[in-house]
């Protein structure tokens, strides 16, 4: 082999090490969330969460429009990785459950720190809001997958 086509073979060798090293791993979100409204400044008011399964820690969300309904939705996981999303949601009264209503919301992952720098996906929520009880809160069920340059697939 000659000089150059050896330096071109260690080129290529290398440039393929970095296009795997760059390529983002996709990982399966699955848990719930127990939010309670708590006091804040914001305008529409502010849930606080605690989270299981794989973002397991704490999530804090707040309405940013009224039309159309939009939130911006962020969890702190106990390995100190933050995860942040947009939320379109949507609440339908339970007949005859007066200030219960079946909730949904779908998210769209944009972004966050440690782990999730650099992330994209989706996410959604199911359940129940209960806008009568003392404090305020919902009971939720989340699903989705998050992609990003430091997630490991498999991994939590």
């Amino acid at each position: 082999m000659t000089g150059t086509t050896k330096t071109a073979l260690v080129l290529c060798v290398m440039l393929l090490g970095t296009a795997i090293e760059a390529r983002a791993d996709c990982q399966y979100l699955r848990g719930s969330i127990a939010e309670t409204r708590i006091p804040s400044n914001d305008s529409l008011g502010r849930l606080l969460g605690n989270v299981t399964g794989v973002l397991n820690g704490a999530s804090t969300v707040f309405i940013t429009s009224l039309n159309p309904v939009t939130s911006y939705d962020v969890f702190l996981t106990n390995a100190g990785d933050v995860l942040t999303a947009t939320g379109h949601p949507t609440r339908t009264p339970i007949p005859g459950e007066p200030g219960e209503f079946n909730t949904h919301v779908d998210l769209t992952i944009i972004g966050g720190s440690g782990k999730y720098t650099e992330a994209s996906g989706t996410m959604t929520f199911d359940g129940t809001s209960h806008t009568t009880a003392v404090p305020p809160g919902a009971d939720l069920v989340y699903r989705g997958s998050v992609c990003g340059p430091n997630i490991k697939a498999g991994s939590n």
